[in-house]
């Protein structure tokens, strides 16, 4: 039984929706970048980049990739408790690069690039798609909570810099009433056996089998597995922790690659103040769903730091050169390991 169905071709309301979406998409993440760069002093912003020093810059590069690397290793821990297995570590992290590779090149790589993961993993391992798909998404999840919770302290950290405390006060109290949710939610978790989702999925697998419906009852199978393995990891508190503090170890690590950059710019700048404009322009990139932020990260960095002190050349000159070896080192290494792991991971297994 194959873990993935051939692609059925789309209506033609969905194809001309797709492309819209993308021409849409496109033409938001060129007037971001216009509102960037208009009224910019080209000539000495390009001066600012020549001053950069390699030896900041190296490790700044060794930053950006090592992120993946924690990324990695808290997904091969996640798969560890939820199926006995993980891929080894250059494996997950080149699906890794390859998933971001994927989400500079198209807008749909958001929804698909999860798919792609548990794909690729199921293959290697001999598990089935369900499960390593949950697997996945608990790693997402617990990617956004982390990615969440610092966003949330930038816009606290902005607010009392402009002198706004009313709305830093508003953004702590939901920053504290999801945290609580979220252990109450998880805490539930614990008997995923009597989930309502899991056990929904179970009932419209069984019914498929019933019905003599092959292809719907992969497909309810292939859920009820993913969902119970993400609500089994989400209620085991020893994993949450370790998950959080790897998404710490990737947050430093991108926030050190950008204040590594401004060290290269010989432009000293606050960990606290990187921090705060880094987390903004991440948040802008995924709310506005442009191909790896593109446009809407570097428009939301510069204001960012604009608002923290920092000078509108400065700014540009360290977001732009942040965001160029971003994107070179993962199209450099993500692109061809999409290729190497089409060619050489055997095709799916029967689950």
């Amino acid at each position: 039984m194959s873990t993935l169905e051939a692609p059925q071709a789309a209506p033609p309301w969905q194809r001309w929706g797709s492309l819209l979406l993308k021409i849409g998409i496109s033409a938001l993440a060129l007037y971001f970048t216009w509102r960037l760069t208009a009224g910019m002093d080209w000539h000495e912003l390009a001066a600012r980049l020549r001053q950069a020093s390699w030896l900041w810059l190296t490790p700044a590069v060794f930053c950006l990739l090592a992120r993946w690397a924690a990324w990695d290793q808290r997904f091969r821990l996640a798969a560890r408790r939820g199926v006995g297995i993980a891929p080894t570590p250059v494996l997950g992290f080149f699906v890794l690069m390859a998933s971001a590779a994927l989400n500079l090149i198209t807008p749909s790589a958001r929804l698909i690039g999860g798919l792609m993961r548990a794909r690729y993993f199921a293959r290697s391992t001999a598990r089935s798609f369900g499960l390593l798909y949950g697997v996945v998404l608990f790693d997402q999840v617990a990617h956004h909570a982390v990615m969440i919770s610092a966003t949330c302290l930038a816009l606290i950290a902005a607010a009392l810099a402009a002198g706004r405390p009313g709305l830093a006060a508003v953004v702590l109290a939901a920053l504290v009433t999801a945290v609580a949710v979220l252990v109450v939610s998880s805490r539930r978790s614990e008997t995923f056996e009597q989930n309502p989702l899991v056990r929904f999925l179970a009932r419209r697998a069984a019914r498929a089998q019933e019905r003599r419906q092959p292809r719907m009852q992969r497909f309810y199978a292939h859920g009820h597995e993913a969902v119970a393995v993400f609500v089994r990891l989400l209620g085991d508190g020893p994993l949450r922790g370790r998950a959080f503090l790897l998404g710490i170890a990737y947050a430093v690590l991108n926030v050190g690659a950008q204040w590594l950059i401004f060290r290269a710019l010989h432009q000293p700048v606050s960990f606290l103040v990187v921090f705060a404009a880094v987390s903004l322009g991440v948040a802008a990139g995924t709310l506005t769903g442009t191909p790896g932020g593109l446009g809407t990260t570097e428009a939301a960095m510069v204001a960012g730091f604009g608002i923290l002190g920092v000078g509108r050349v400065e700014a540009a000159a360290a977001t732009l050169l942040y965001r160029g070896l971003h994107y070179a080192t993962v199209l450099a290494v993500g692109l061809p390991a999409l290729a190497v792991l089409e060619m050489r991971l055997p095709k799916e297994r029967a689950s």
